[in-house]
């Protein structure tokens, strides 16, 4: 960005342009902070219409930038669920409850990590029934 600047300041033949263009240029960095929200924004719509893998990595970006996020923390591991990575959607879901959320967004979280832990041992229980009957040798 500081080089898209400097190089306008090098094609304006008037220096009565300058306090324009460095009045821009503040502007433009003092909007910067707001990536992390950005990265939430977008990962939503990546979340809405299915693209799980861009959701989570625009959901990581914005709890990576800011880590306090509830909301940030929650979706990351609501997109970490549908794509089947339950510890880490656990581990996701537990942090946003370590940062105190509000009643229903805690019993949102509880809610998920109870239906995971059910989901973990419904998979786990049709592995052992595979791995019983594959191991059953049939007789004639």
């Amino acid at each position: 960005m500081l080089n898209f600047i400097l190089s306008i300041f090098s094609i304006v033949p008037s220096r009565a342009a300058m306090p324009l263009l460095a009045a821009f240029g503040i502007f433009i960095t003092a909007c910067l902070p707001s990536f992390a929200s950005d990265a939430f924004t977008v990962g939503c719509n990546h979340y809405k219409q299915g693209r799980f893998p861009l959701a989570k990595a625009f959901f990581a970006k914005a709890v990576q930038d800011e880590p306090t996020s509830i909301n940030a923390r929650y979706q990351l591991a609501n997109t970490l669920y549908q794509l089947g990575e339950y510890d880490r959607s656990i581990a996701n879901y537990n942090a946003c409850l370590r940062l105190g959320p509000d009643q229903r967004m805690r019993s949102f979280c509880i809610a998920a990590v109870a239906q995971i832990q059910n989901v973990k041992k419904s998979q786990a229980a049709k592995v052992a029934t595979s791995n019983t009957s594959s191991s059953t040798i049939k007789q004639y």
